[in-house]
């Protein structure tokens, strides 16, 4: 993993010279060289301010595989995966990735597919961000915070991800079928 050379290629890519990049995150020219040549390693703090400079997140330049500026996923390559309490018992919830699962990726888009009276997860949730559902297919019951909603086919809903969240299957005869999007906070 070259964090330097990322942060050196995202620089030309803007055009920006040292100077440029340290005016803006108001770290050295020669301490952003030093870290471009790879010798010396910035903190924290800097990382985030050179990436705030150079139109990037930290996990830009830290992650493992390097996060493109666009992703394909095509319909063969999909990842699939069964998840849910009942997944033993009725095949529980199948989980198509519409996106490239990178960590720390701004965005997350995945097809749902919901078991007769089966939800995604055991109980509800909370996390940072926020989330968006569009039924494709049947009745889905949404709970946020101290409201509900049964969702038709076709109908949307978004919500901030830090109040309690859940969504179940609303039938006991049919599966539903929904598009779950989701963004970190810092995503805005």
């Amino acid at each position: 993993m070259e964090i330097g050379s990322r942060i050196k290629r995202a620089r030309h890519e803007l055009r920006l010279t040292l100077k440029d990049v340290e005016a803006a995150a108001g770290v050295s020219a020669t301490h952003v060289s030093e870290i471009e040549r790879g010798e010396a390693s910035p903190t924290l703090g800097s990382l985030s301010r050179i990436a705030r400079a150079l139109g990037k997140t930290p996990a830009f330049f830290l992650e493992e595989n390097e996060i493109g500026e666009f992703s394909l996923v095509s319909a063969k390559n999909r990842v699939r995966e069964i998840v849910g309490r009942n997944a033993r018992k009725s095949g529980g919830a199948v989980i198509e990735r519409l996106t490239a699962g990178v960590p720390g990726g701004r965005l997350q888009v995945r097809r749902v597919e919901l078991p007769p009276g089966s939800s995604y997860r055991a109980g509800r949730h909370a996390h940072a961000g926020f989330e968006a559902l569009w039924v494709v297919r049947g009745r889905v019951l949404v709970a946020v915070d101290d409201q509900t909603w049964e969702l038709a086919e076709g109908d949307a809903v978004h919500y901030d991800a830090t109040l309690a969240h859940t969504y179940t299957n609303a039938s006991r005869e049919s599966h539903a079928a929904l598009i779950w999007m989701a963004t970190r906070r810092d995503a805005d």
